[in-house]
């Protein structure tokens, strides 16, 4: 476990559903781990039956295992996909297939994907697995068009808690991990899960709320 400030974090794993709850800053995130297609499948339905039609955000962020020359990526390892209480972590690099209930969700016009420098995760996830986003967004471009001269270049803690309140850390054992893994630990999994709730709610509060 790792904590945030005065708002730690924790995770629990719950063996009957098979979900994780990471609780942070008070909010009880329900993550979805997995590298199978039809539980991919399955929660994008549920995301579509409870916001389908409706114009939203959707976190997005991409982690991958360091590579040891510093001027190249090796290929994403798990997409990290938030819209209010809901994440989905895919291990990418294990899947057995990508569903087209996936594909679909990215290319749905309602949803709008953010995070930081998003346009370049998002054309990593092209090359590497074929999936585009019909919709993105860079957060950091649109706060610093929201408040211009209050940042320089900010990181997704520093928005996190600027925007939001939200007070994140970004632990480097964990960034710098190695997100190949077969089996991913449980800092891992909250790690991958807050950021893409950050962006979440960055985003919503800059597009939704405005």
């Amino acid at each position: 476990m790792f904590g945030f400030n005065t708002n730690p974090s924790s995770i629990t794993f719950n063996p009957t559903t098979s979900k994780y709850s990471v609780i942070f800053s008070g909010k009880t995130i329900e993550t979805t781990l997995t590298d199978k297609a039809a539980v991919a499948d399955e929660w994008v339905r549920e995301i579509l039956s409870i916001h389908a039609g409706k114009p939203m955000v959707v976190g997005l962020d991409i982690e991958w295992r360091p590579h040891p020359i510093r001027s190249m990526s090796n290929k994403s390892a798990t997409l990290q996909l938030c819209i209010d209480d809901k994440c989905l972590i895919l291990q990418l690099f294990y899947m057995d297939e990508i569903p087209e209930s996936l594909k679909s969700f990215l290319a749905d016009s309602n949803f709008t994907f953010v995070g930081i420098e998003v346009g370049d995760d998002i054309a990593k996830l092209k090359n590497e697995y074929g999936l585009d986003c019909s919709r993105s967004a860079d957060i950091r471009d649109l706060a610093m068009q929201r408040w211009p001269g209050r940042f320089r270049r900010p990181g997704l803690k520093d928005l996190a808690w600027e925007v939001t309140n939200l007070p994140m850390k970004k632990p480097k054992h964990v960034s710098m991990s190695n997100w190949e893994a077969r089996v991913l630990s449980e800092n891992q999994i909250e790690y991958a899960c807050i950021d893409a709730y950050a962006s979440y709610k960055i985003g919503h509060k800059l597009i939704i709320e405005k």
